[in-house]
């Protein structure tokens, strides 16, 4: 019973690979195929503005005006606990918090913080650093800060927030950019990575 139970196995698996060795593939040539855009082209010059913007500023990067360091943190204790055996991480929240006293104080202090340093080498002019960025309750739409500098030249520690009612409402910040602003174009920019 035993052999023949064997037997009737390699028979099958037999079948199978003469079965295997015997099959033809056709020939195959793809059709031709005929364009669908009816002689249109897509532009190649218009530049899309980012998702939930109408407009975009035009962008003529400068080399004397850079960003060098941008710094942020989530200044909110449910949603970044800092680490209790790190003691500089344990005081960045006593430093943004700094001064509030009453509950409603802290909490209108809770929310994104940016640090930008950023320099410009060239000759003195009029900047605007600019904070475009989606919350995660605002979806794609896009918000913008700003922070204005007349007539200015050399370094530049700018600080810019999402806090109080705009983080309350509209949540943590996931997707930024920071843009240098001269005469109505972006000189320096830095985005994040899912900007």
């Amino acid at each position: 019973m035993r052999k023949m139970l064997i037997l009737l196995i390699l028979g099958l698996f037999g079948s199978l690979v003469k079965a295997e060795e015997t099959t033809v593939t056709p020939e195959f040539r793809p059709a031709k195929v005929e364009l669908t855009t009816n002689g249109a082209t897509a532009p190649t010059t218009a530049v899309r503005p980012p998702d939930g913007m109408e407009m975009d500023l035009p962008v003529e990067l400068d080399a004397e005006i850079s960003l060098n360091k941008i710094y942020t943190y989530l200044n909110d204790p449910i949603k970044n606990k800092p680490d209790v055996g790190n003691a500089m991480m344990m005081y960045e929240p006593k430093y943004w918090n700094h001064g509030a006293i009453s509950a409603k104080d802290r909490v209108a202090r809770l929310g994104n913080m940016f640090v930008i340093n950023w320099h410009n080498d060239g000759k003195p002019g009029d900047f605007t650093v600019r904070l475009d960025y989606r919350q995660a309750m605002t979806r794609e739409k896009v918000m913008t800060k700003t922070q204005e500098y007349k007539n200015f030249d050399g370094y530049e520690k700018t600080v810019l927030k999402v806090v109080g009612e705009d983080y309350s409402k509209g949540g943590v910040v996931n997707s930024w950019r920071i843009s240098i602003v001269r005469d109505g174009k972006i000189v320096a920019e830095e985005k994040s990575f899912i900007w």
